[in-house]
């Protein structure tokens, strides 16, 4: 009787893990980012983890606002490692 074994035959590096795309889409909020709230444009004063909650503050703002309350144009990801330029 035989048993196979997983193969362990390195997967092709161009290739995406299992669950995985080769690209994604995420809004990144950083100080001096421009965000619509309610209709209006304001700008990030800075960012912060709160018990694992994404808090963004807004310039002239003293409490923190929902990141689904703002809308910004999401940022292109790739997974695939790229090789660096001199």
């Amino acid at each position: 009787m035989q048993v196979s074994s997983p193969s362990l035959v390195a997967q092709d590096p161009a290739e995406a893990p299992w669950g995985w795309s080769r690209q994604f889409r995420m809004p990144v909020f950083k100080p001096g980012t421009r965000v619509r709230r309610a209709g209006s444009w304001e700008t990030v004063s800075h960012v912060a983890l709160r018990r694992q909650d994404l808090a963004v503050y807004l310039v002239g703002r003293a409490e923190p606002v929902d990141p689904l309350d703002l809308e910004l144009e999401p940022t292109l990801f790739t997974t695939a490692r790229v090789p660096e330029r001199h």
